[in-house]
């Protein structure tokens, strides 16, 4: 897998330093990000295969900025390919990073938050139909548009990589195959609490098995149809545990590599 630089502790701990050379009086916005401005934002991002930047009121706080820095908290150290990170943007006196702002194109409803590629693709914007920032959203966003492993409630890292080997196949036989693997490891799990993903992947791969066989569709072409049957359930009345239990369903389907509509209060949860 190609590298985009050094392990996080080693670029933070550089950043760190220069950040003490450069703006003394400078103080990190909160744990498990970095903050940035224009002398580091090239010089730093382009280290990592990618950086989540939120760019801010130069003294963010509310949900939407925990959301952001308490996914943050919970990441560092588990990759060293990812950054979460802070441009604080002034619109008075010195006009802190305006400079980036208007590089970007950032308007100045507050926060806007983009993914960057280290090899200089075009970021991508984090733009959830109903606005909001939630630690879900954010992952939904991160394991759509990302290679990272980005686990969402509900799902497991060995199930999703069983989940993409079986969206990779259109052989009856291999499905079978994974469908009694998936079943052997539910048997061999050592209490209802880390059983109780299994049914959910099983329960979309049997289907898949039953309205692709003989290819009279795909296994994408299922996911996509069973997740916009799942959005349009979510869209009514239900009760708390149904909603709930429907929103980890549509974790799982992500997981087979379903697609959301984005609608407000689907997706994005």
């Amino acid at each position: 897998m190609m590298r985009y630089g050094p392990p996080v502790p080693v670029v933070a701990l550089a950043l760190v330093a220069a950040s003490a050379l450069i703006a003394p009086t400078a103080a990190w916005t909160a744990r498990g990000c970095v903050d940035l401005d224009s002398s580091t934002f090239d010089l730093v991002t382009r280290k990592f295969r990618y950086s989540l930047v939120k760019f801010d009121t130069a003294f963010p706080y509310g949900d939407k900025h925990e959301a952001f820095t308490g996914l943050a908290l919970e990441t560092v150290g588990t990759t060293d390919e990812l950054l979460f990170a802070l441009v604080g943007i002034k619109d008075y006196g010195e006009q802190d990073n305006a400079d980036l702002g208007r590089r970007f194109a950032i308007p100045k409803e507050y926060p806007v938050i983009k993914l960057f590629h280290g090899d200089g693709t075009p970021p991508i914007d984090f733009a959830p139909a109903d606005g909001e920032v939630t630690g879900d959203s954010l992952r939904k966003f991160l394991k759509r548009h990302t290679a990272l492993y980005v686990g969402l409630p509900g799902c497991t890292e060995r199930l999703d990589r069983l989940a993409q080997s079986f969206v990779g196949t259109a052989e009856p036989a291999e499905w079978r195959t994974l469908i009694e693997q998936v079943e052997r490891a539910e048997r061999a799990e050592p209490d209802a609490a880390s059983r109780a993903p299994y049914p959910m992947y099983l329960s979309l791969m049997r289907k898949i098995v039953k309205e692709a066989d003989g290819g009279r569709r795909t296994a994408g072409e299922v996911v996509a149809d069973e997740m916009k049957r799942v959005e349009k359930l979510l869209a009514g009345k239900l009760s708390d545990a149904k909603r709930a239990e429907l929103k980890l369903r549509l974790n799982v389907m992500l997981s087979f590599g379903g697609a959301s509509s984005g609608k407000p209060d689907r997706a994005e949860l």
